[in-house]
């Protein structure tokens, strides 16, 4: 095999290794709320988050395709039976960042990273969050950022 073959074949193989280490939270498409104000997060997504441990809004830190980290802080409602998470604070900073526009794919993941955190003798695995964006294909005549 030359050696850029090889080259390849362990690139392969580390690429199949992030993706089993990668789990998609939700990906959903933007809506002109979630472009102009929050992001509205499906409330099966919270058992893959951080506990609110009694509070009603937690900090998540996530990072983009370019590995930028982002802090964005989750919020559910104080009272009511139905959660309804958001992200908000740190939200509309990255919309603005990445030119997000209504139409445009957001998918959020947790990854496993490789180090870990060491409680009694085991090793854990940490998690971490990742957000990817897919633009979607805009006419000419559309308004720039």
């Amino acid at each position: 095999m030359a050696s850029t073959g090889k080259k390849a074949f362990h690139e392969s193989k580390a690429k199949q290794k992030q993706a089993k280490k990668r789990r998609v939270l939700f990906s959903k498409r933007v809506s002109r709320t979630d472009a102009l104000k929050r992001l509205a997060i499906p409330t099966k997504c919270l058992a893959f988050f951080p506990l609110f441990c009694g509070g009603h809004a937690l900090e998540l830190p996530v990072r983009d395709e370019s590995g930028h980290c982002w802090t964005f802080v989750c919020s559910i409602r104080k009272t009511g039976a139905y959660q309804k998470p958001v992200l908000q604070q740190g939200w509309r900073e990255f919309v603005l960042a990445k030119c997000l526009h209504v139409g445009d794919r957001v998918t959020f993941y947790e990854q496993e990273s490789e180090d870990g955190i060491k409680i009694f003798g085991s090793i854990l695995p940490r998690s971490r969050y990742g957000i990817e964006i897919e633009k979607t294909m805009r006419p000419l005549t559309a308004r720039p950022c």
